[in-house]
């Protein structure tokens, strides 16, 4: 058995990029390894709720991006990314997502979504299902088509469970995402 051992940095550091999807350029924060990817646990990807943005996982993206790529972008139409010329539904922010996947290259991907952003995570993880490992979310969505995938939920009102102290969240993420 191969036991992995965890990175000594407390945290990563947080960077922004933008890559192009459908509906134009799309921001991202992300957060690296200091390996620079190499021997990485599963690339992680977090979908914001409505009116939010990447930024609002910065705290558990530079945890977590310890000894994994994190991905925190501002969904089409928020923060700094384009805005679509109609309006977003479900399906069309996950089929961004997927472009994001694929401009990135990652061949598989763990989600954590919160409020709306866990609708567009159940809607990626049923269009792309061998990419998408593990789901974590917090809300009380429902998945119209329960994914396959194994699914966490980290807080089950629309609470902001991502904001300080996360590092029990964070914990308690890394425990279900690493088995």
């Amino acid at each position: 058995m191969v036991t992995r051992i965890r990175k000594s940095a407390a945290t990563a550091s947080l960077r922004r990029m933008y890559v192009d999807c459908r509906y134009g350029q799309m921001h991202l924060t992300t957060a690296f390894p200091p390996s620079g990817g190499f021997d990485e646990l599963t690339a992680l990807l977090f979908l914001h709720d409505d009116n939010g943005t990447g930024a609002d996982f910065n705290a558990c993206a530079a945890l977590l991006g310890t000894d994994r790529s994190v991905y925190a972008p501002d969904q089409p139409g928020c923060g700094a990314s384009d805005g679509p010329s109609m309006r977003m539904s479900v399906a069309n922010l996950a089929e961004a997502m997927a472009d994001l996947i694929d401009q990135l290259r990652l061949r598989q991907v763990d989600l954590v979504g919160i409020g709306h952003g866990a609708l567009v995570a159940f809607e990626l993880a049923t269009l792309r299902p061998r990419e998408i490992r593990r789901l974590v979310f917090a809300g009380n969505q429902q998945p119209a088509v329960t994914p396959e995938q194994p699914m966490l939920q980290v807080a089950d009102g629309k609470t902001a469970p991502f904001e300080e102290p996360v590092a029990p969240l964070v914990a308690r993420i890394r425990a279900f995402l690493d088995r």
